[in-house]
């Protein structure tokens, strides 16, 4: 058996590495109204490159918080990226959202019971947008759900230096 090895998709992931913050508009949803929020999102490379984990904390402006880690990796055998996250909503992952880079932007998409979700993440340099449309229940086309942008505060040691 041969060991799989990091390619061109692991290589992608370093580009959301480092300490983000910034704000977030959120749609109205089975779970809170409609909101602006305030996050912070750390991403940091692991498991001797393999994986980039991201720790996520989000603050609404009714004071209430979402927390989210979160585990970036990629399918050997599809070369997908695949994407693993748990939050304080309890929700446990089914299955990873699974995608891959076009143009500079990963495309995720998850799929629960509770719908489909379609993350856009753009890094460009110290700018991070995070776009989510969704489709939950018996809706039949996506509509927007969050739109985020944040800003690089620092950059990430790898996990072997934290």
């Amino acid at each position: 058996m041969n060991n799989p090895t990091r390619g061109e998709a692991h290589q992608a992931l370093t580009a959301l590495v480092g300490d983000w913050a910034g704000t977030e508009e959120l749609a109205a949803s089975p779970w809170a109204p409609a909101a602006t929020a305030t996050a912070t999102c750390q991403y940091w490379l692991a498991l001797d490159g393999f994986a980039v984990l991201q720790d996520y904390a989000q603050t609404r402006e009714d004071g209430s918080n979402l927390l989210g880690h979160n585990v970036f990796t990629v399918d050997p055998e599809t070369g997908e990226t695949l994407w693993y996250g748990f939050d304080s909503y309890g929700f446990p992952p089914d299955a990873p959202g699974r995608g891959g880079w076009t143009e500079g932007t990963l495309h995720l998409e998850k799929k629960t019971p509770r719908g489909v979700a379609r993350h856009r993440l753009t890094p460009n340099g110290d700018v991070l947008i995070h776009e989510i449309d969704v489709k939950l229940g018996q809706a039949t086309e996506f509509t927007p759900f969050l739109r985020a942008r944040y800003t690089r505060e620092t950059t990430q040691p790898a996990a072997d230096e934290k």
